[in-house]
Parts: C-alpha cells; sequence; structure tokens
C-alpha cells in the first residue's frame, strides 16, 4: 500500500467518523430541544435533563436495542447519569437560538433554566420514541432532587460504578427483579 493509498483511506475513515458524529449529534440535539420545549422549564435544569433521556434511552432500547439519542453510554456523577454530549447539544442549540439558559437565583443558590426559543424538529423520531420521551419527562421532571437522589440509589447499575465510571445503556436496561419464591 502506498502513502496515496494510506492518505486516501484515512480520509475515507475520518469522514465516516465524522457523519457519524454530525448524525449522533444531530440526534442528541433534536432529542434535547423536544425535552426542553415539552418539560416545564421551572422544573428543568441540566440534571433533570440528563435523566429523563437516561431513562428515554433505557427505555426504547429494552424494546427495540437502540437508544433514542444514539448514545450508549452516559457518565455517573454525583449527581445522575451525564453525557458531554447533552450539555455540547444545549450549547449548540443556544448559539443557534433555538434555546436559551437563564441563570435563576433560588434560596442558597443558583440554577439554569432552560427555554425552547423555537419548536423543535422531531422529524428523526418514531411516534413510540415520542411516546417514550413523554412518558420520561412527566415522570422524572416533577420529581424533587431527593426523589431524583433515592432514583441513582435504587439503580444497581448506580451503585455497581464508581463517579465518571462509563454507564452502558445496554447494562442499564437490564430490568432486575427479586426471584419469585418456588
Amino acid at each position: 500500500m502506498t502513502s496515496t493509498d494510506l492518505h486516501e483511506l484515512s480520509s475515507v475513515i475520518l469522514s465516516q467518523v465524522w457523519e457519524r458524529d454530525t448524525v449522533g449529534g444531530q440526534r442528541v440535539a433534536a432529542a434535547v430541544h423536544y425535552v426542553i420545549a415539552k418539560a416545564n422549564s421551572s422544573k428543568l435544569g441540566h440534571v433533570k435533563l440528563n435523566k429523563i433521556l437516561w431513562c428515554a434511552d433505557l427505555e426504547h432500547y429494552r424494546w427495540r436495542g437502540v437508544t433514542i439519542t444514539g448514545l450508549q453510554h452516559y457518565t455517573r456523577t454525583l449527581y445522575g447519569p451525564m453525557s458531554q454530549d447533552i450539555v455540547r447539544a444545549v450549547g449548540r442549540l443556544a448559539r443557534e437560538g433555538k434555546v436559551e439558559e437563564r441563570t435563576i437565583a433560588v434560596t442558597g443558590y443558583t440554577r439554569r433554566e432552560m427555554v425552547s426559543l423555537q419548536d423543535p424538529d422531531i422529524s428523526v423520531f418514531t411516534g413510540v420514541q415520542i411516546d417514550i420521551l413523554d412518558q420520561m419527562i412527566n415522570v422524572v421532571a416533577p420529581l424533587t432532587a431527593s426523589q431524583l437522589s433515592r432514583m441513582n440509589r435504587d439503580d444497581p447499575l448506580w451503585n455497581e460504578l464508581e463517579n465518571n465510571e462509563a454507564m452502558s445503556v445496554a447494562t442499564g436496561s437490564i430490568v432486575t427483579r427479586p426471584l419469585a419464591p418456588r
């Protein structure tokens, strides 16, 4: 193989990686925008946004073998599963003028609130995916910080990992139930 052949091959591989990244990034951004548009902005911060998408990805993966966002892993953090792709998507949507982040002073701390400025493009999602996102928004968004924390503590995968370790959606999607008495 000549150096020209290697250069062409590496160009093809890089363009495929970049294309996959762009498609995946667009899918994450579309899901992020949808959740921001649908959830009550006074109830939605980055922790809940990530938790909603984590739960939606788990649920869809259980039934279809693929995630809604295209993400395969999140990261275990002190406050719950998080993805830098979701954080980047919020920033990208803000730069594009589709969402706005506002700093809100709350007793004892400040939090970032996200507000949709445009209708989200949901053409990349199926009806089932939208239903799952809606279901997770309705379940997770109203929860308090202590309820979210309890949800994390009740998650077997959460308990197996340390902070900053990858949380696989495939592993997290496994539903564990106590064995039935014989």
